[in-house]
């Protein structure tokens, strides 16, 4: 099961709904106080069930302002009906049959509300009358109970506070489940611990009987027959040659184990047959700056098994896509999620709260591309999952960076380039087009001026003389998808011997081109289709090279 997004209505600092997405990732930025750490307790609180195990209290959680309205969380989520959830959909089935209904989709959608009496009430179809007839009323009652608790019960959540240790999380979260690990390894033993556990307690009710106290028989037992609960504590250690342990190493690379460990728990638990979710409080609160990076790797690792909702302070930890970042803004008493068209837009919240330097300040990291457009940043980024993955380790380690326009691009490095080029290393890539030649060339005259380096294949790439990113396809390719697809494109041509000449497409049909183009090469059985894209790498990755080793 896949949780799709989660909204909130009257929980804490949140007043009118909310709607954040969650899917394989969601990092929520913003300032203190802001109501982040809200929306995890939310997401959190969502998991309560009818017992409400977590404690809500209308009291202490409910807006203050909501006066007679009642908390509600919602969740979206989808699943397969014919994989290991299907015993969901079965059980949504049977609902929609007593009420009346069809399930359309794959999709589906739990609303949680609280009573004036903290009572958690779910509901799937909270806008669909019942049946009312008693014996199809009293059906859906047990089943929609049941199918709810089962739900709850198909998930492991896992909040992780910005307050406590590391040796706490260590604690509270890697040793159970070395336990639950080691306990079947241990359990064929059961029979030969408790013959050496017996003989223990016979020896003390022999002493005993010895000293005169007679009636009184001593027996040792595995506590409540866990075999897990025997085993307490495991040593961890690190080894950098020598093995040293791991509360002996300091705090950023004692996080960063535990980080690693969680992508090892989700492991565990998709293996049992569970839906994992994490909620993760500012997690560069247990790192040095410099392991930023490597944990935000671990943590992208992590929501490749499970759904990952985090919150941040920190620049590092702020995705390149804005797709899977989100804002939380005081407004008044209420927050609010903000959506942003740019990761330096999403990083805005959190630069206004810290004094960070100039390249820190538009979140740069060591290695740095710029390209003109989202498709020409998806484009590069996706060429190099086809090339081997030991190619181009410079490019492969780079923040990616796209401007929504070759203007927009040209403009920031016009306003910021001269400040930051001595801090980081930056490629910025343009399109061989007559837009990208004018803007590239304005800016080699404009940083000649100001005796700043703008060179080719070193502090700038150009893709193809005169075409766009598209043409770095093969020519025939292109001219394929022309004679397919002509309307796709507002100009386009081949000179008498029948080369492709320069072409536009059209703005609202960028990705469609290159979606087709895509298709194309996934079909080839070889990399002989990517030889211009295979220059272009490795301009980017040299000229990251050099920059990096004069930094």
């Amino acid at each position: 099961m896949r949780l799709i997004d989660v909204r909130i209505r009257n929980f804490r600092s949140v007043a009118e709904e909310q709607t954040i997405p969650i899917g394989a990732g969601m990092t929520l930025v913003g300032p203190n106080n802001s109501g982040k750490t809200n929306v995890l307790r939310a997401v959190q609180m969502l998991f309560t069930g009818h017992d409400n195990v977590l404690g809500y209290s209308r009291a202490r959680d409910l807006h203050s302002k909501a006066g007679k309205e009642r908390t509600t969380i919602t969740v979206r989520f989808d699943g397969d009906p014919a994989g290991a959830e299907g015993w969901f959909f079965d059980e949504l089935d049977v609902l929609h049959k007593l009420q009346g209904t069809k399930r359309t989709s794959n999709e589906a959608t739990l609303h949680l509300y609280f009573s004036e009496t903290d009572t958690p009430v779910y509901n799937f179809f909270p806008n669909v009358k019942r049946p009312t007839e008693r014996k199809k009323a009293v059906r859906y009652s047990s089943v929609a109970r049941k199918l709810v608790s089962r739900f709850l019960e198909s998930f492991a959540v896992h909040y992780v506070p910005s307050d406590k240790s590391v040796d706490f999380l260590y604690r509270d979260l890697v040793t159970p489940f070395l336990r639950e690990t080691l306990a079947p390894v241990l359990d064929v033993h059961r029979e030969d611990l408790q013959l050496k556990l017996d003989e223990a307690g016979a020896h003390v009710s022999a002493a005993l009987k010895a000293a005169g106290c007679d009636g009184i028989v001593a027996g040792f037992h595995v506590p409540d027959g866990s075999i897990a609960s025997l085993l307490s504590h495991f040593d961890f250690s690190l080894a950098d040659p020598l093995p040293t342990p791991y509360a002996r190493k300091g705090m950023g690379i004692q996080a960063a184990s535990i980080f690693a460990a969680m992508t090892w728990i989700t492991k565990q638990e998709r293996s049992a047959g569970k839906n994992v979710v994490w909620l993760l409080e500012e997690p560069e609160s247990y790192l040095h700056p410099s392991l930023s990076a490597a944990c935000a790797r671990l943590l992208q690792q992590l929501g490749a098994d499970a759904s990952v909702l985090r919150t941040t302070h920190s620049l590092s930890f702020v995705p390149n896509d804005p797709r899977f970042v989100r804002g939380a803004e005081r407004v008044g008493d209420k927050t609010v999620i903000a959506t942003y068209k740019t990761s330096f837009e999403a990083g805005a919240s959190i630069r206004k709260s810290l004094g960070v330097k100039f390249s820190d300040y538009y979140g740069l990291t060591e290695a740095n591309v710029f390209f003109e457009g989202p498709s020409d940043r998806e484009l590069i980024s996706w060429v190099l999952t086809k090339v081997p993955s030991a190619d181009y380790p410079f490019l492969r380690k780079a923040q990616l960076q796209d401007f929504g326009g070759v203007k927009h691009l040209s403009g920031f490095l016009r306003a910021t380039y001269a400040l930051f080029c001595k801090e980081v290393a930056s490629v910025s890539v343009f399109d061989g087009d007559d837009a990208g030649v004018k803007e590239r060339k304005d800016l080699q005259q404009y940083f000649g001026q100001k005796k700043v380096q703008f060179r080719a294949n070193e502090e700038f790439v150009s893709v193809r003389d005169r075409f766009a990113i598209e043409g770095l396809f093969p020519d025939a390719w292109l001219i394929s998808l022309y004679s397919s697809r002509p309307g796709w494109f507002e100009t386009f041509s081949v000179d008498a011997s029948g080369s492709l000449e320069p072409f536009k497409v059209k703005d609202d049909r960028k990705g469609d081109v290159i979606k087709a183009l895509r298709a194309v090469a996934d079909s080839q059985a070889d990399l002989a289709w990517a030889e211009r894209f295979i220059s272009v790498l490795a301009a980017i990755d040299g000229a990251l090279q050099r920059q990096i080793k004069s930094l």
